[in-house]
């Protein structure tokens, strides 16, 4: 049987464009969403363990581990003691979403047998009686209809139906795949010979591909392994890039922390592109402002978040039929983010457009729209916002002027470069702004360096988005201040070479979370724009040590155990910065004065 709640860090990812999945090390799959990235799952043992999964029986790990993300996966495991090579793709037919499943052997030939059953559970209502759908064999096709989607189960070998569970025979040989698909669709069921060729095919494109971009030469497996996410999570049809594929992954076992990550964050999609671009992804960067775009300045100002489509996202709702990751509950499905009011988003995105620009990209007018619009709400003093943390309670946050500052600024500089005569008297009043804005927050500083998490708050609060005071430029590296700053948020919400989100803060739901991991890679960013190179590499370097693969939201910092949502896009690409300024720092004075990477 599959592991029964399985580490989330062990799981690699693969998605298309469109649909995802999660792979474990014995190649099975517990977790499928499907045709979107959030649809309801059609495999969701991840959360349940009575949930359903697509599984190689008797197949064990061989401890080999495969890259973290792509469009296909390539596993190897053990099976009675014969060792077979794996390969899970999706694939794109006509009319259909594939997910194709194909062995074969690495020396000598066997037999195995394939199990799936699939079902939506209480995802799409809190029903589970339709959890297992009625399946219906025909010729070498089993069919079943979860709700409104129709699942076919074809092989290269028969399959049958026992149980509510469809299992395929395969003859694994040494010379060519066999296996089977397991698409969502209408019409004639896929070949999965076919399928396997064209697998094979876009896995040898997109690996040349990966080679045009260009990766630091310290941590270069590092931003290698953010492209692959922020690729794999990339909605080919709109080119928004959803957070992680993932809902309801633990921040805290069994605690109330779980959420819905299934969607578009202003916040992560711009620091994915700002990341792609730097390592010279930049159609995808294109495609994501593109997005952006359409969307128009005043929708992005109404909400942080949206669906991959640009609709709004659902209301939160609590999944009363499903027991969640080690009986973690609730387990939810849509996110009450949407709405929120987050001015520390202001910055981030037009930081994001502006890095596009200073590459060489060119700006459309839809995007200088953008930046005017946030730069123009960034004129305004909030009285209380969510922030970048999404606090259910609104405060005075120090990180929303931090994200004000980054507007205003990025949009100066391009007016500026830009030279654009419509944004002269704005840009003059954005600058003025700019400048009370960074004096409000220096003034902030507290006597030991820190800055407060909001303005009001008492000593003992303390906050790690202090630290993209530094990141972004509010406080130069040149500054004392900024070494206090670093050194302090560290000494306040540093574990070990993990760095918590936030301390002393009733945030509305039951204490406790592990390390956050895209703060703990903030650190090695900090200490490398500071010049302290040695100390960002070996914190870098620590950090890989527990968590070397596949990164998730954090990390439970005794025992190194991910938590939360898997992968978490953010996580991954604020390692690829933190990769990019260590390894610029390194190379010396010539490179590490280059403009600072976003």
């Amino acid at each position: 049987m599959p592991l029964v709640d399985p580490p989330i860090a062990a799981h690699r990812l693969i998605g298309d464009g469109r649909a995802t999945a999660l792979v474990l090390p014995d190649g099975s799959i517990d977790w499928w969403c499907a045709p979107e990235p959030d649809d309801a799952p059609l495999l969701w043992r991840l959360l349940d363990p009575s949930g359903p999964c697509a599984r190689w029986s008797d197949a064990d790990s061989s401890g080999q581990a495969p890259p973290v993300a792509g469009p296909a996966v390539r596993t190897t495991v053990s099976v009675d003691g014969v060792l077979v090579q794996l390969l899970d793709a999706l694939v794109r037919v006509e009319g259909w979403i594939v997910l194709g499943r194909f062995a074969r052997a690495v020396d000598v030939g066997t037999t195995l047998t394939h199990e799936v059953g699939v079902g939506i559970g209480g995802f799409e209502t809190d029903d589970a009686a339709d959890d297992t759908p009625w399946w219906r064999v025909t010729g070498d096709v089993a069919e079943a209809r979860p709700e409104d989607r129709r699942v076919v189960v074809k092989g290269t070998g028969p399959t049958a139906v026992i149980d509510g569970v469809a299992r395929t025979t395969v003859d694994v040989v040494a010379d060519r795949w066999q296996g089977l698909v397991l698409a969502v669709g209408d019409g004639d069921a896929p070949d999965p010979c076919a399928v396997a060729g064209q697998a094979e095919a876009e896995l040898r494109a997109y690996d040349d591909d990966l080679t045009t971009c260009e990766f630091p030469e310290r941590l270069g497996d590092v931003c290698m392994d953010a492209l692959a996410v922020v690729i794999a999570c990339t909605c080919s049809g709109s080119g928004a890039i959803i957070a992680a594929p993932t809902t309801s992954l633990p921040e805290v076992i069994g605690g109330d922390r779980q959420f819905d990550y299934r969607y578009c964050w202003l916040r992560d999609s711009a620091q994915a592109v700002s990341v792609s671009s730097q390592l010279g992804r930049h159609e995808a960067a294109r495609r994501l402002f593109d997005f952006l775009g359409e969307l128009g300045p005043q929708r992005l100002l109404e909400s942080p978040v949206f669906t991959v489509r640009g609709g709004d996202v659902p209301e939160e709702r609590e999944l009363s039929t499903v027991s969640g990751w080690r009986g973690s509950r609730p387990a939810r499905v849509g996110n009450d983010a949407s709405g929120q009011v987050q001015h520390d988003v202001l910055g981030i995105v037009v930081e994001a457009i502006t890095a596009f620009e200073e590459l060489g990209d060119g700006l459309r007018p839809a995007h200088l729209s953008i930046v005017a619009a946030f730069a123009d709400r960034a004129l305004e003093a909030p009285d209380a916002t969510n922030g970048i943390w999404e606090f259910r309670q609104p405060a005075q946050l120090v990180s929303a002027d931090i994200g004000r500052w980054v507007a205003l600024d990025r949009a100066v500089a391009l007016a500026r470069r830009h030279r654009r005569v419509r944004w002269a008297r704005r840009a003059r009043h954005w600058s003025r702004v700019r400048d009370e804005v960074r004096t409000k927050v220096l003034g902030a500083l507290r006597p030991d360096g820190s800055l407060p998490r909001a303005y009001d708050d008492e000593p003992d609060v303390h906050d790690a988005s202090a630290l993209l005071a530094v990141i972004y430029g509010l406080i130069e590296p040149e500054d004392p201040r900024a070494h206090r700053l670093v050194d302090a948020t560290l000494r306040t919400l540093g574990e070990g070479v993990f760095v918590r989100r936030y301390r002393g803060v009733d945030d509305g739901f039951a204490p406790g979370e592990g390390a956050f991991v895209p703060c703990s890679w903030w650190a090695v960013s900090a200490l490398a724009i500071l010049g302290r190179q040695e100390e960002a590499l070996d914190r870098a370097r620590a950090i890989r040590e527990v968590l070397p693969g596949i990164q998730p939201e954090e990390v439970d910092v005794a025992t190194g155990e991910g938590l939360g949502n898997v992968p978490l896009v953010w996580s991954h690409t604020e390692a690829a910065r933190a990769a990019i300024l260590v390894d610029r720092a390194q190379a010396g004075p010539a490179d590490a004065d280059r403009e600072r990477p976003r």
